[in-house]
């Protein structure tokens, strides 16, 4: 099987491009051809994002990479902006079966994570077009190129771009219905449930200290301002690692409070060292997260998660068996579930722990993600062969 990977990179390096990259190895671990197509909008952004709704160049990029790899599929992870929709119409074009993994809302809102100004922002799920979404400028905060991205979501919807892909490949059950409740007007048979994976990692059977830790972006949507309200009216420490636009606020905090301390951005190896003697990771997002890398690596390490219930987290975390769950945004909540898990005791954390460890077995190993992201590859050209044969 031959496979070609397209995506489009972040300026800034997050999840979704270290997705892309641990897949193409998994692919590559299971003998699988895999090369990849990546765009990116690191030059000429503004040409570029004119470009969005469909780029000249990237289509005939893609005939290209299609016409000398002769793929036997496709795989697309992010096409904003580098990209473009011409992509797909090239994969079109070239009678290939695709797959599209939707990372985040983008298809929904011109958000990207129907997030805004500190609350969730649906308004754009049930509206033809999203005006609110211009007029609050989600994106950037810059009415105009909120406005040009959602022209150019709404276009490709009327043309029926959407619908030509073979498969969706979402997240979380969550995700998949968030999608079909929309105006996108997809069917149900367009979407399968495959989970983000991380690699075993190698522990030092290290001893589990008495702190919390926070490890991500340090930012609005990850509840970031709540986890550090409630550690400063709370005895319980916390370590802090990543970066973010409220990264300075993290630093006023943990010079103002001992329980605090911030770790700045650590590589993996280091968070898998920190995560393996910390006693529970704590996750207070406010926003549908996608699938959290890190709430898989916490479980891969058989370490616990205290976090919100919202979105992906109300399935991956099992109240009193891999973790626990508070209500979003709530502080108090928050606090209490600190203090029943500190009460624990350790024969019941220890529990917990194994159980973690057995969630990360069950559902997020390689193997298992190997298995299901084949399968769906299978399934896809299978389809494709049978529509081939009935127009014969």
């Amino acid at each position: 099987m031959k496979v070609l990977v397209i995506h489009t990179s972040y300026q800034y390096k997050g999840g979704e491009d270290t997705v892309v990259a641990e897949e193409i190895k998994l692919l590559q671990l299971q003998g699988i051809m895999v090369e990849l197509l990546e765009f990116n909008n690191h030059k000429n952004a503004f040409l570029k994002l004119l470009q969005l709704p469909f780029n000249l160049q990237s289509y005939f990029k893609t005939k290209e990479a299609l016409a000398l790899f002769k793929p036997d599929i496709v795989h697309i992870h992010n096409l904003h902006f580098g990209g473009s929709p011409s992509v797909i119409y090239a994969i079109k074009r070239s009678k290939i079966p695709f797959v599209i993994t939707l990372h985040n809302y983008r298809l929904l809102c011109p958000s990207g994570i129907l997030f805004h100004n500190g609350k969730l922002f649906l308004d754009s799920l049930s509206n033809k077009f999203p005006w609110k979404a211009v007029g609050s400028g989600v994106y950037k905060n810059s009415k105009l190129i909120t406005f040009w991205l959602s022209l150019s979501i709404y276009l490709h919807n009327k043309l029926g771009t959407w619908k030509i892909c073979n498969r969706y490949i979402v997240l979380s059950e969550h995700a998949k219905k968030l999608f079909l409740s929309s105006n996108l007007g997809l069917s149900a048979s367009q979407f399968v449930v495959k989970p983000n994976f991380c690699s075993d990692p190698i522990l030092k059977n290290q001893q589990a200290q008495d702190y919390f830790l926070y490890v991500g972006r340090l930012s609005e949507e990850k509840g970031i301002m709540l986890l550090l309200s409630v550690f400063s009216s709370c005895p319980y420490k916390v370590k802090i690692a990543g970066d973010g636009p409220l990264k300075d606020e993290v630093v006023k905090y943990s010079s103002r409070f001992p329980n605090i301390e911030f770790l700045g951005i650590l590589n993996k190896t280091e968070v898998f060292t920190i995560l393996e003697s910390c006693s529970a990771l704590v996750f207070p997002s406010i926003w549908f997260e996608g699938m959290p890398l890190t709430i898989i690596e916490a479980f891969a390490c058989g370490i616990p998660v205290i976090s919100s219930r919202i979105g992906a987290m109300e399935t991956m975390i099992t109240p009193d068996y891999n973790g626990l769950h508070f209500e979003v945004q709530s502080k108090e909540g928050f606090r209490k579930k600190l203090d029943d898990w500190h009460n624990l005791s350790e024969v019941q954390k220890q529990e917990y722990r194994l159980n973690a460890r057995k969630t990360y077995e069950n559902y997020y190993t390689p193997d298992k993600n190997a298995q299901q992201l084949l399968a769906i590859y299978n399934d896809v050209m299978n389809e494709e062969k049978l529509l081939l044969a009935e127009t014969l």
